[in-house]
Parts: C-alpha cells; sequence; structure tokens
C-alpha cells in the first residue's frame, strides 16, 4: 500500500513538472501575408521563405512555440489587433500605431523605395515628383497612410506581387515598397524589368504584438531578437 502511494506520488509529482515545462516554454502566435521570397504558401498550405527560418530562429533561442498563420493583410491586421498572444509580423512603427501594440524588435531594416519600369527615363529626384504618376502600395500598410497624408491616391494592392504585377502591366507607374518585402517579390517573380528610382526613407521593421499579450513571452521574444542581432543572425534582413 505504501509502495502504491509513493508511485502515485511520483506520477502526480512528474505531472506537475511537466506542466510547468510547458507554462515555462509558452506559446504565441504569429500573423504574416504572403510574400514571394519571404513567406511562401505552398499548396497543402505549408509556409516557408526566409521568413520563416527568421521565425524558426526566434522559436528556438526563445523556447517559445510560435505558431504561425498566414492571412491577407486586412483579415491579418483584425487578428493581431484582437486577439492577446497573437503578433503582426513585417509591421513598420508609426506614431498613429504606436499605442495600439505592444512591439517586439527590430527584426529587419531597410529602405522605403519607389520602383518604376526600367524603360522609364522620367526622373523622380524626390517625393514632389510622385504627383501626377499613378502610384500602387501595399493595402493598409504604413505606405499607403504615408501617402495619402501627403496628399496622393495610392492604388492599394493586396500583396507584394500584385502591385508589382501591376508595375511591370502599366498599371501603375511606381510602385512603392519596403525592400524588405519587395526584393524578395522582385528576385522570385521575374517578368518586365523594374529599377528602384528613388529611396524614400529608412524603416525599421517589428512585430506588434496584442497589448494583452503575455509581457514574460514578449520580453523572452525580444531578447531572442537581441541575441540574434548579437550574433549577427539579422545582417540579411538590414540589421547589423
Amino acid at each position: 500500500m505504501a509502495r502504491t502511494g509513493w508511485l502515485l506520488w511520483v506520477v502526480w509529482a512528474v505531472g506537475l513538472a511537466a506542466a510547468g515545462v510547458a507554462h515555462a516554454a509558452g506559446e504565441l502566435h504569429l500573423v504574416v501575408y504572403p510574400n514571394p521570397g519571404l513567406f511562401e504558401v505552398g499548396a497543402d498550405d505549408s509556409l516557408s521563405g526566409k521568413g520563416m527560418t527568421l521565425i524558426q530562429r526566434m522559436g528556438g533561442v526563445s523556447g517559445i512555440t510560435l505558431n504561425v498563420q498566414s492571412l491577407p493583410i486586412p483579415r491579418a491586421l483584425a487578428t493581431g489587433a484582437a486577439t492577446p498572444n497573437h503578433c503582426l509580423v513585417g509591421m513598420i512603427r508609426t506614431p498613429e500605431r504606436e499605442a495600439s501594440f505592444a512591439w517586439v524588435g527590430p527584426v529587419g531594416g531597410g529602405s522605403v523605395v519607389a520602383y518604376v519600369r526600367a524603360d522609364d527615363t522620367r526622373p523622380l529626384k524626390d517625393a514632389s515628383d510622385l504627383r501626377g504618376r499613378q502610384l500602387v502600395t501595399q493595402r493598409d500598410s504604413a505606405m499607403a497612410s504615408a501617402l495619402r497624408q501627403q496628399g496622393l491616391a495610392p492604388y492599394e494592392a493586396n500583396n507584394p506581387l500584385g502591385a508589382l504585377r501591376m508595375l511591370q502591366a502599366g498599371r501603375a507607374d511606381v510602385w512603392v515598397a519596403s525592400e524588405l518585402s519587395a526584393q524578395p517579390t522582385l528576385d522570385a517573380a521575374g517578368g518586365a524589368a523594374v529599377r528602384p528610382a528613388l529611396v524614400l526613407q529608412r524603416v525599421e521593421i517589428y512585430l506588434a504584438c496584442h497589448l494583452g499579450s503575455e509581457a514574460e513571452l514578449l520580453t523572452r521574444l525580444q531578447q531572442a531578437v537581441q541575441r540574434l542581432r548579437r550574433q549577427g543572425e539579422l545582417t540579411e534582413f538590414g540589421l547589423r
């Protein structure tokens, strides 16, 4: 009887220890949007690309289970803004967004670039030269907001590939995009030649997490990002 009681106690103790480890590991849900070369969505809904490689590194260093889901931009924004322990991947930190999210990063950096077709020789000396041209950018992005604030009216495409195709087909004159999302798209898509014509500004890219997310998990994720940066593993994402 005593031995049976001891065995039951051991099983109970092991169960508590396992539960403690699971709690310590924690879980966050990361929401991304399709982007050729960065977040590729397979026929079976599997995700690949160098963005996924970075997320796997962050999960390994932090010890947090990072569940990744790909959604169109509007649904991604709605999901990340409404659900605790959810983070949007690839967000530009702007004054109007600052108080709406808990920010982790930066995880990348680069320039906002105006791209034109290679055969378009019209000069783009500064942002004022964008006036009078048909612009395209990504829907619900910081670039779209910034262009509207300057009195411009860009067409907003659902994703980077759609914006690139509009430029290549001559349905837009200028594609305004972060080079972090544009360059993988250009590398993967091919088609009519496109060139960068004007650098508009430098930006950094973050994870924007719901304010109700567990603070301890966000701290561990932030520490993981900092460690990866010190180790030089964010160089390919524009951070040294």
